[in-house]
């Protein structure tokens, strides 16, 4: 039987401003949001609430354009999650999840599908039972449209039991904007010793296929792009040997050819050498450029998750935490701006009272800006809920691009200590083209544009800048690269 707890909306804080707001709120059980999905009035956030180690209550959460907002856990005899959803268009959301399983272990053995409305109320469910052997205990589900209007999910399901050991299944279904099945297939041969995780599925455009993002179909157990057709046959699978990577996630294809693919990275000849980055890469995996935008030290390292989310071709958001460790220090949410050329457009940095925060999701809303949620730790378990809206202008560094004097052509950067402009002198010929970064001192890049044919003079608006000192670089096409350092006071 069925039941349905509306939560007291207790030791909460909403914070108003102009279109920006952030929610916060404790739990007396742990809880983490891991996915969600924009419907023009507002956004869906879905989640788990875990009573104790191996059992789970499903969590929803719908919050409004001006940041007001409605909560629901989902209680059943067995544990349930939420995972990730698609809206439907007409205010619904399209919702997948896991249920089922004993209540002494981390199984799950259904796929869960459910039909939600703003009020948080389900429309419509269906339950699809994993095919024996198989269950999954991992809740790296995807989905999206096909290019038929049609809904496609990719999970990771295992023969195996024992929690973070898979022997690498993918099981994909397609189904109706109703939730009924249409088609189911899985993929059990030809998985790597790492098994198959999953990190994202996207329709390709112009055609009809797929494309599944993850470590599966390729022996030596890299991370692999694969297709499949509108029938679920694989049709085309290419590895990406050139990224060491733990997560990658995309949500954009820049035209009919190239993606871009945000992506935490592990140089394995470097100790403990993590960064983040966005990289361009082709239909067949082939790299094309990348922007490393965040650079951690040896002791510490940076992380994402489903971190990408498009608005337009100049509105592209990445999230991203600096990690430390074990420890329960409280950590920055480095959250960027950037447009489908990978210029850097800004940055900010997010941080809450003594709280350790593990973004793993964001969303775009309906006005342009974008949501952030995932973790948040105060003091035991995943006890903190906290919702972030943010708009492009809290990530812009205002610039502007001036024609160069004359007199000061022998200068590099100016003035230098300053507490609000910096001016960068670019000097590149008009078939050229410049790339132009400011960073700390720890390599984390907080600007960069591109330009060509500029010979010009780059004014940025630093003074949102803490005290210290920065690493400025121009690059131009065929020319030695220009690094120095500024101050700002």
């Amino acid at each position: 039987m069925r039941k349905f707890l509306i939560l007291a909306l207790c030791l909460i804080s909403v914070r108003l401003q102009s279109q920006q707001w952030e929610i916060s709120y404790e739990v007396e059980e742990g809880a983490f949001l891991m996915g969600g999905c924009c419907n023009g009035d507002g956004n869906y956030v879905f989640g788990v609430c875990d009573k104790n180690e191996v059992y789970s209550d499903a969590y929803a959460m719908y919050v409004g354009n001006d940041g007001d907002y409605v909560t629901r856990k989902f209680c059943y005899a067995y544990k349930s999650e939420l995972c990730s959803a698609v809206s439907l268009g007409d205010g619904n959301a399209f919702v997948v999840g896991i249920k089922g399983g004993t209540l002494s272990d981390q199984v799950y053995d259904s796929l869960w599908i459910v039909i939600m409305n703003p009020e948080l109320e389900i429309v419509e469910e269906h339950s699809y039972p994993l095919v024996t052997p198989y269950k999954t205990w991992t809740n790296d589900i995807y989905l999206d449209f096909d290019n038929n209007g049609d809904v496609i999910i990719l999970a990771d399901v295992s023969e195996r039991d024992y929690p973070w050991v898979t022997n690498g299944v993918y099981v994909v279904l397609k189904c109706d904007i109703d939730g009924n099945m249409i088609d189911c297939q899985y993929f059990p041969d030809g998985h790597g010793l790492g098994g198959a995780r999953p990190t994202g599925i996207i329709r390709v455009p112009d055609s009809n296929m797929m494309m599944l993002l993850g470590r599966a179909f390729d022996v030596s157990g890299v991370h692999t792009i694969a297709y499949i057709d509108n029938d679920l046959n694989l049709i085309a699978t290419y590895p990406i040997p050139w990224m060491e990577s733990v997560w990658n996630y995309t949500d954009y294809w820049k035209d009919s050819n190239h993606f871009l693919m945000a992506s935490q990275t592990y140089i394995y000849n470097v100790d403990n050498s993590y960064y983040a980055a966005v990289f361009e890469v082709d239909a067949e995996g082939h790299y094309a450029d990348t922007l490393v935008y965040d650079r951690a030290d040896t002791a510490d390292y940076t992380a994402q998750y489903g971190s990408m989310a498009y608005f337009d071709d100049a509105t592209i958001y990445i999230t991203t935490y600096w990690e430390s460790g074990l420890n329960e220090k409280p950590n920055d949410v480095v959250m960027l701006l950037i447009d489908k050329d990978l210029n850097l457009l800004g940055v900010k940095k997010l941080t809450y009272k003594d709280v350790k925060i593990r973004p793993l999701h964001c969303q775009v809303t309906a006005d342009g800006g974008c949501i952030m949620y995932g973790k948040s730790k105060k003091s035991y378990g995943n006890d903190m809920i906290i919702v972030w809206k943010l708009l492009p202008e809290d990530f812009v560094i205002p610039w502007t691009l001036t024609e160069l004097p004359e007199v000061l052509q022998h200068l590099e950067v100016y003035p230098n200590p300053t507490s609000d402009i910096l001016n960068i002198v670019l000097q590149c010929a008009d078939t050229q083209n410049v790339r132009v970064s400011i960073s700390d001192v720890n390599g984390r890049k907080l600007f960069e544009r591109r330009f060509s044919g500029c010979n010009g003079l780059l004014t940025v608006d630093v003074s949102a800048l803490a005290s210290g000192t920065y690493v400025y670089e121009v690059r131009e096409d065929g020319c030695d690269t220009k690094r120095g350092e500024f101050v700002k006071y």
